[in-house]
């Protein structure tokens, strides 16, 4: 099963829904996919919708999933970084008003940068990701916030 998370923000996201469900109906993609779609409406055949999840069940699907498409905002990937999904990562662009700025394009950048994902822009094609993530090994994530946490403790304590 394919999970593709369009994340809550209140604006569309179309972009990811028609690659995908075009290769849905060329027959490229054969399994089931979950679109967590927030507020995106887009009409399909292929693909079931659930706009918004409660976390027991997102963590299920999350757990199923045997690839996550997701929209490059920090909780959704972190949430499967963390379970050791393979990721390919679109951002929300604000030039198609699917975001207030280039935040997600940031987040994608970095985490590419530490191989925990493939990003997805605009000029790639999702067949050849698809191609790519079965052999991509996504990096084991460590969480640093223990390390600002630590941090933060001894500065407090040196006042």
């Amino acid at each position: 099963m394919i999970l593709v998370l369009l994340g809550t923000f209140p604006t569309q996201f179309e972009r990811p829904l028609v690659a995908i469900d075009s290769l849905c109906r060329e027959g490229i993609i054969r399994e089931e996919v979950i679109v967590q779609n927030g507020f995106t409406d887009f009409p399909s055949h292929y693909l079931t919708y659930k706009p918004f999840l409660p976390m027991e069940e997102l963590d299920q699907l999350y757990r199923e999933a045997r690839i996550i498409i997701s929209h490059a905002g920090s909780g959704s990937l972190l949430k499967g970084l963390k379970m050791g999904k393979k990721i390919i990562a679109i951002p929300r662009m604000p030039k198609y008003g699917e975001v207030v700025d280039e935040h997600q394009m940031e987040i994608l950048t970095e985490f590419e940068k530490e191989n925990y994902l493939l990003g997805w822009r605009e000029t790639d094609d999702l067949k050849e990701l698809l191609l790519q993530i079965k052999e991509f090994e996504p990096k084991p994530f460590v969480s640093k916030k223990q390390n600002i946490i630590d941090f933060l403790d001894r500065y407090i304590d040196a006042l």
